[in-house]
């Protein structure tokens, strides 16, 4: 017999001061302790709505996130841009690693950039690695876009804070680079007629081309974060049969991509010095969250499969979180915020199993 949701709600709450009190009474992180090694003077964020702080808001597109209810419990309770009620997975990295909430580079204005070094994100939503990716819907910063503002940033702004070029290469090597990026491809341009490993082997070629550009602008420590179980959300398990069931011939196809991904990232080790790779199991932790298999405690008490927003949701082709959508009362008692995007509680799930369960995030080895 299912519990009253008022007692759901309860344990929900109380499942989260136990993580809060496990959390802070855990001993104080040392360099050693530090999931890969820590002591980042920046972090630089590159990927889609999944980390996007509010590049979007700036930019004519109708993916926007800038309107209530979103960002209902970031700070101060005011939307930012953000694709969820609160922080993203992104925020939630800088948290753990002692760094400033990342700016949104479209944001910011030319004296703002000429006096941060604690990094910026470039993310935007509904873009991908592929420069056509989501152009349906308005502009956007695809991955190549995102690098050339990097770059910009390098040369526009870093060059000022650093007396000396190798200043600002110890900079650069030292920072934290996060990529979130790719699961739109597949969402805008990928087709069962496809060939699964085909589609996947050019994403590939195009993300490396990045990352190689990345490496040579003097990058030297990447987060890479895997592509979520696109079959298992909101916006396509409205459609399946049973209802709620995941697709799982779209899982595997995005599954071949992870499985590339963290092969490449090997060899891509070896290919450079000094270089080292963080791999973010994102597909796992998603599809863990939604059923009895799942490690964590609160997955009999959150909702898996309807989004807090819009309450009401029947999975058609424009339902989405807009203004004036009714949400549900507490985004906490859901593991999505809108269809596509997780909420708060999910992210900051997925920090606990990154960085101090360490089951989702691996140093990539040879």
């Amino acid at each position: 017999m299912a519990l009253p949701s008022s007692l759901n709600t309860c344990l929900l709450l109380l499942f989260i001061c136990l993580l809060n009190v496990s959390t802070t009474k855990a001993k104080p992180l040392t360099k050693e302790t530090v999931l890969f090694g820590g002591n980042f003077p920046a972090l630089y964020v590159i990927g889609d709505s999944l980390v996007d702080s509010g590049n979007n808001n700036h930019l004519d597109t109708l993916a926007k996130s800038n309107f209530p209810p979103y960002g209902s419990d970031f700070e101060g309770g005011k939307p930012t841009g953000r694709f969820g009620n609160g922080k993203t997975i992104a925020d939630y990295i800088a948290i753990y690693y002692d760094l400033p909430l990342v700016p949104a580079y479209m944001g910011l204005s030319e004296e703002q950039k000429n006096n941060i070094s604690t990094g910026i994100n470039y993310a935007s939503a509904t873009c991908g690695i592929l420069p056509e990716t989501g152009k349906i819907v308005g502009k956007c910063l695809s991955l190549s876009v995102q690098v050339d503002l990097f770059k910009e940033t390098i040369d526009k702004n870093l060059k000022k804070q650093f007396k000396t070029q190798s200043e600002l290469s110890k900079h650069l090597a030292e920072s934290l680079f996060m990529i979130s990026i790719g699961v739109n491809d597949y969402s805008f341009l990928y087709n069962k007629t496809m060939d699964a490993n085909g589609f996947a082997n050019k994403l590939l070629r195009e993300f490396f081309i990045q990352i190689q550009r990345l490496h040579g602008l003097g990058a030297r420590k990447f987060f890479i974060n895997n592509l979520k179980p696109l079959g298992c959300y909101p916006n396509i398990i409205a459609h399946t049969v049973p209802r709620g069931s995941c697709d799982d011939d779209l899982n595997l196809v995005v599954a071949i991509y992870n499985a590339k991904l963290r092969s490449s990232l090997s060899h891509m080790k070896q290919k450079f010095t000094n270089t080292s790779f963080l791999y973010s199991d994102y597909f796992n932790f998603m599809l863990g969250l939604r059923g009895p298999s799942s490690n964590h405690a609160s997955s009999n008490l959150l909702n898996t499969t309807s989004p807090c927003c819009p309450s009401v949701y029947d999975g058609g082709a424009t339902t989405s979180c807009m203004k004036g959508s009714s949400s549900c009362k507490v985004p906490d008692t859901h593991i999505f915020f809108d269809p596509f995007h997780p909420t708060q509680l999910a992210n900051f799930m997925y920090s606990i199993g990154c960085f101090h369960e360490r089951k989702i995030c691996h140093v990539v080895r040879y």
